[in-house]
Formats: C-alpha cells, structure tokens, sequence
C-alpha cells in the first residue's frame, strides 16, 4: 500500500512546484532590455500582499518619474546595467537557473535576485541589494529585500546610441581627486554626448514620454532653444558628477564660452532633435578647443 501511495504524493509534489514558478519568457541569449516600473521595500510588499492589493501585481507601474528612464539591460555575454533614480550600477551576472541571477558589481558586491511572477510583458522580482544605495530604494531599519516590477518594452539601441552601456555612462563615476583642465573637459563631453544621445533615443524610439530627471543636464530644454542655466540653478546633481564645486565651476565656465560661441543651427520642428542638434554644435566646439590645447 505504502509503495504505490509515495509515488502519487511525489507527482503531486512535482506539480505543485511547477506550477509555482511564473511562465519563463526571458531568452538570456539575447539582449534583455527592462524598464524599471515599480519598487517596493519588503515591509511595504508584505503589507500590501495580506491586503491582496492589485498594486503590487507584476505589470503595476508607479507613478513616480522614474519609471521612464530606470532599467535592467541583460546583454547576452553575461553583462549588465542598472539605473534607478540617480544610482548607475554594472557589472557581470550569473544564472543560476531560468528564474534566478545573480548580479556581480565590484562596487556593491553581489545581488541575488528571483523572477517570482509575472503578466504579459512585465515581470516581478525580488533582491537583496545590500550596499547598493538609491534615492528610490531607501533601506528600513537594515532591510535590503526590494521588489520590483520590471517592463520588457525599452527599444534595442545601437552603439551609437547605446545611453544604457557602460560606454557611455562613464561621467557618472566620480573622480577620487581633483581632475586637470584637460580631465574636467573631457569629463564635460561625455556628459554632453549622453543627454544628445538621450534626445536622439527618445526622438527615434517608441516613448511616449520624455523626462529630464533621466540625464544630468545644465540647460533648460525649450522646444525652440537650448538654454544654459545660471550657475546657481543648475542642478547639483549635474555639479556632483565633477570631483566639487570648484572643478563643476570650471566645467561651467568651459560649457559657457563654448555655448557663446556656437552658431546655433537652423531650426528643426522637433524639440528633441532640435535640442539633439545644439547640443552636437557646442560639443563640436568643445572638441576642437580641446584639440588645440593638445597641440600646445
């Protein structure tokens, strides 16, 4: 009796755990590019599960702005980034099984994290993300768990407009000391090339809306202008990215002679590649005051 009842309650057993393992629609061959939509902290996901609250279902997406610029990009050679709010992360990532990576960063340590459901094109997470501080992942009373909702629906870019490889995030990582003319300079470019990137992508791809709060920018951009910002409205997040604020004034006054310089270009009926196209203009004046300063 016994003999033929185990292997029924075992089949029952293999069942039960297949079933609870949301539908698998990852290909880890391919590039996986995931919008960040909606970010819990484990207190608050609990909280709202004994609820049994939609909010918290795998394709909710939060209100807040950062759910159009934040993202997962998965490439198939095993590497990452990762951009909440205002914290860059990457690195390299292991499977551990269709429904499990683990996310290494020589900064943050390692991640583990666990598809746990999903709906449509969207999927839910969870991970503990210890040493990784972010603006919209404040840690509570020592809990690092977060969930997180994660969209499939950010356009494949090409490398020239690639905003989310490390390649072009390298502005980001603050200098440990104060940078030489040339240094801060250059530093300037690379910020410049992203958020002219940043426009192009949102220009030719599928978004329906744009938010500056993505890119660390010194202007204001109008539909029929780019326009640099006095020194003392300009973000701090866009100071923060030079060693301080004697270097970030440097920067500003090399954007400024630069941006007066510059021939504006004609016209285009599109703010975004209007703006796309001013800020190529000051870039190409950058460059070349850079070139003459090296054959000095």
């Amino acid at each position: 009796m016994t003999s033929k009842i185990l292997p029924f309650l075992c089949l029952i057993l293999l069942i039960g755990c297949k079933k609870s393992e949301p539908e698998l629609f990852i290909d880890f061959t391919a590039s996986n590019d995931f919008r960040i939509v909606n970010v819990w902290n484990e207190e608050n996901f609990k909280r709202l599960q004994e609820t049994k609250s939609v909010q918290i279902s795998p394709d909710a997406i939060s209100e807040e702005s950062f759910v159009h610029y934040s993202y997962l990009s998965l490439k198939p050679n095993h590497e990452y980034t990762f951009l909440i709010g205002n914290k860059f992360m990457y690195g390299t990532y292991v499977l551990i099984n269709p429904h499990e990576i683990e996310l290494q960063s020589e900064e943050f340590g390692k991640i583990p994290m666990k598809i746990i459901a999903s709906e449509g094109d969207a999927i839910q997470i969870v991970g503990d993300f210890k040493n990784f501080k972010s603006d919209m992942m404040v840690e509570i009373d020592g809990n690092t768990i977060y969930y997180l909702n994660l969209k499939n629906d950010l356009e494949k870019l090409n490398k020239s407009n690639d905003i989310r490889s490390v390649s072009f995030n390298q502005w980001r990582f603050k200098p440990t000391q104060a940078e030489s003319v040339e240094e801060i300079q250059h530093r300037l470019i690379e910020n410049l090339n992203y958020i002219s990137a940043y426009m192009r992508v949102h220009a030719f791809g599928n978004f329906d809306v744009i938010h500056t709060n993505g890119m660390y920018s010194p202007f204001s951009h109008a539909k029929n202008a780019l326009i640099l910002l006095d020194w003392d409205r300009v973000s701090n997040f866009w100071k923060h990215i030079f060693y301080d604020d004697k270097d970030a004034l440097k920067a500003y006054f090399m954007l400024k002679r630069a941006f007066e310089e510059t021939t504006p270009p004609d016209y285009i009926d599109d703010w975004l590649l209007y703006n796309e196209k001013c800020l190529e203009e000051i870039i190409i004046t950058l460059e070349n005051k850079q070139q003459k300063t090296q054959s000095l």
